[in-house]
Protein backbone atom coordinates (compact mmCIF):
# COMPACT_ATOMS: atom_id res chain seq x y z
CA UNK A 1 0.00 0.00 0.00
CA UNK A 2 1.69 3.22 -0.86
CA UNK A 3 0.99 6.98 -0.50
CA UNK A 4 -1.48 6.89 -3.69
CA UNK A 5 -3.88 3.95 -1.57
CA UNK A 6 -3.44 5.29 1.05
CA UNK A 7 -4.64 8.77 0.13
CA UNK A 8 -7.64 7.24 -1.68
CA UNK A 9 -8.50 5.26 1.78
CA UNK A 10 -8.55 8.36 3.25
CA UNK A 11 -10.99 10.19 0.42
CA UNK A 12 -13.23 6.92 1.01
CA UNK A 13 -13.64 7.60 4.57
CA UNK A 14 -14.52 11.58 4.53
CA UNK A 15 -16.51 11.26 1.89
CA UNK A 16 -19.86 12.75 3.22
CA UNK A 17 -21.66 10.85 -0.17
CA UNK A 18 -20.86 7.35 0.86
CA UNK A 19 -23.75 5.29 2.19
CA UNK A 20 -21.26 2.60 4.68
CA UNK A 21 -21.47 -0.19 6.96
CA UNK A 22 -20.73 -0.87 10.38
CA UNK A 23 -20.98 -3.49 12.95
CA UNK A 24 -20.97 -4.18 16.53
CA UNK A 25 -19.55 -7.76 17.69
CA UNK A 26 -20.71 -9.34 21.02
CA UNK A 27 -17.83 -8.35 22.80
CA UNK A 28 -18.33 -4.75 22.11
CA UNK A 29 -16.17 -3.89 19.45
CA UNK A 30 -17.17 -2.27 16.84
CA UNK A 31 -16.21 -1.74 13.49
CA UNK A 32 -17.14 0.00 10.46
CA UNK A 33 -16.40 0.19 6.73
CA UNK A 34 -14.49 3.74 8.04
CA UNK A 35 -12.09 2.05 9.89
CA UNK A 36 -8.45 2.61 8.97
CA UNK A 37 -6.36 -0.48 8.81
CA UNK A 38 -2.39 0.08 9.22
CA UNK A 39 -0.58 -1.97 6.50
CA UNK A 40 3.02 -2.11 5.95
CA UNK A 41 4.45 -3.23 2.51
CA UNK A 42 7.62 -3.28 0.49
CA UNK A 43 8.65 -0.88 3.38
CA UNK A 44 5.90 1.67 3.23
CA UNK A 45 3.93 2.38 6.02
CA UNK A 46 -0.20 3.40 4.48
CA UNK A 47 -3.88 2.88 5.59
CA UNK A 48 -6.28 1.31 4.19
CA UNK A 49 -9.91 0.82 4.47
CA UNK A 50 -11.09 -1.94 6.80
CA UNK A 51 -12.39 -4.77 4.17
CA UNK A 52 -15.24 -7.44 5.05
CA UNK A 53 -13.48 -10.48 3.35
CA UNK A 54 -10.27 -9.84 5.65
CA UNK A 55 -10.87 -8.17 8.17
CA UNK A 56 -14.30 -8.81 8.95
CA UNK A 57 -14.67 -13.04 7.26
CA UNK A 58 -10.56 -13.91 7.91
CA UNK A 59 -10.46 -13.07 11.30
CA UNK A 60 -13.88 -15.22 11.86
CA UNK A 61 -15.49 -11.74 13.19
CA UNK A 62 -18.53 -12.19 11.15
CA UNK A 63 -19.18 -15.08 13.39
CA UNK A 64 -19.86 -12.80 16.52
CA UNK A 65 -21.63 -9.75 14.84
CA UNK A 66 -24.44 -8.09 17.53
CA UNK A 67 -25.92 -5.68 14.81
CA UNK A 68 -25.26 -4.98 11.46
CA UNK A 69 -25.83 -1.53 10.16
CA UNK A 70 -26.05 0.40 7.38
CA UNK A 71 -25.58 4.14 7.25
CA UNK A 72 -27.32 6.22 4.68
CA UNK A 73 -25.33 9.68 3.46
CA UNK A 74 -28.50 11.22 4.95
CA UNK A 75 -27.92 10.12 7.99
CA UNK A 76 -30.60 6.88 8.34
CA UNK A 77 -29.66 3.57 9.43
CA UNK A 78 -30.91 0.17 8.74
CA UNK A 79 -30.48 -2.08 11.59
CA UNK A 80 -29.72 -5.70 11.95
CA UNK A 81 -29.28 -8.10 15.16
CA UNK A 82 -28.45 -11.05 13.57
CA UNK A 83 -28.02 -13.68 16.25
CA UNK A 84 -25.82 -16.17 14.87
CA UNK A 85 -27.79 -15.56 11.42
CA UNK A 86 -24.73 -15.87 8.65
CA UNK A 87 -24.75 -12.06 7.61
CA UNK A 88 -23.39 -10.64 4.29
CA UNK A 89 -22.58 -7.35 2.37
CA UNK A 90 -22.31 -6.55 -0.86
CA UNK A 91 -21.92 -2.83 -3.10
CA UNK A 92 -21.92 -2.50 -7.37
CA UNK A 93 -20.60 -0.69 -9.66
CA UNK A 94 -21.26 0.38 -13.14
CA UNK A 95 -18.70 1.64 -15.23
CA UNK A 96 -19.35 4.20 -17.92
CA UNK A 97 -19.08 3.00 -21.81
CA UNK A 98 -18.06 6.45 -23.17
CA UNK A 99 -15.53 7.28 -20.87
CA UNK A 100 -17.78 7.98 -18.28
CA UNK A 101 -15.81 6.38 -15.02
CA UNK A 102 -17.07 4.08 -12.63
CA UNK A 103 -20.31 5.12 -10.01
CA UNK A 104 -21.97 2.72 -6.55
CA UNK A 105 -25.36 1.51 -7.18
CA UNK A 106 -26.24 0.43 -4.31
CA UNK A 107 -24.99 -1.20 -1.12
CA UNK A 108 -26.26 -4.14 0.51
CA UNK A 109 -25.76 -5.45 4.41
CA UNK A 110 -28.44 -8.31 5.62
CA UNK A 111 -29.04 -11.82 7.22
CA UNK A 112 -29.84 -15.09 5.85
CA UNK A 113 -33.04 -16.36 8.21
CA UNK A 114 -33.85 -19.64 6.62
CA UNK A 115 -31.49 -23.13 5.57
CA UNK A 116 -33.40 -22.61 2.15
CA UNK A 117 -31.21 -18.93 1.68
CA UNK A 118 -34.39 -16.77 2.13
CA UNK A 119 -32.43 -13.33 3.56
CA UNK A 120 -33.50 -9.83 4.95
CA UNK A 121 -31.61 -6.62 4.22
CA UNK A 122 -31.46 -3.09 3.57
CA UNK A 123 -29.96 -1.45 0.31
CA UNK A 124 -29.12 2.23 0.00
CA UNK A 125 -29.92 2.39 -3.63
CA UNK A 126 -27.99 5.61 -5.06
CA UNK A 127 -30.37 5.90 -8.01
CA UNK A 128 -33.77 5.21 -6.74
CA UNK A 129 -36.69 5.67 -9.07
CA UNK A 130 -38.87 9.10 -8.51
CA UNK A 131 -40.81 9.45 -5.37
CA UNK A 132 -38.83 6.17 -3.96
CA UNK A 133 -36.49 6.08 -0.92
CA UNK A 134 -33.07 5.58 -1.21
CA UNK A 135 -32.89 3.18 2.27
CA UNK A 136 -34.97 -0.25 1.04
CA UNK A 137 -36.00 -3.12 3.38
CA UNK A 138 -36.03 -5.88 1.24
CA UNK A 139 -36.13 -9.80 1.34
CA UNK A 140 -35.06 -12.29 -1.05
CA UNK A 141 -33.16 -15.31 -1.50
CA UNK A 142 -29.03 -15.79 -1.71
CA UNK A 143 -29.58 -18.48 -4.24
CA UNK A 144 -31.59 -16.21 -6.44
CA UNK A 145 -30.97 -12.23 -5.39
CA UNK A 146 -33.70 -10.17 -7.24
CA UNK A 147 -34.40 -6.67 -8.28
CA UNK A 148 -35.85 -4.12 -5.57
CA UNK A 149 -36.94 -1.97 -8.85
CA UNK A 150 -38.08 -2.51 -12.08
CA UNK A 151 -35.20 -0.77 -13.85
CA UNK A 152 -32.41 -3.20 -12.23
CA UNK A 153 -31.55 -7.11 -13.66
CA UNK A 154 -31.75 -9.88 -10.50
CA UNK A 155 -28.36 -10.34 -9.12
CA UNK A 156 -28.46 -14.32 -9.14
CA UNK A 157 -26.79 -16.25 -6.37
CA UNK A 158 -24.30 -14.47 -4.55
CA UNK A 159 -20.36 -15.91 -3.51
CA UNK A 160 -20.88 -17.97 -0.42
CA UNK A 161 -17.31 -18.15 0.28
CA UNK A 162 -16.60 -14.65 0.11
CA UNK A 163 -19.23 -14.10 1.98
CA UNK A 164 -17.88 -16.61 4.86
CA UNK A 165 -20.77 -19.36 5.18
CA UNK A 166 -22.23 -22.41 3.45
CA UNK A 167 -26.01 -23.07 4.47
Amino acid sequence: MGILSSLYALADVFDPGMAWWSVELTSGKVWSEKSLMPTWKQGQKGVRKLDWLWDIVGTGDYKHIKYLTLHGPDGSRGVLEPKGNPVFQFRNKSVGIMGGGTRLEFLAVGQVISPAGWCECFIWDYYPKEGDPNLVAYRSNVNDFGAWRDTMTPLGALSMDVQGWRL
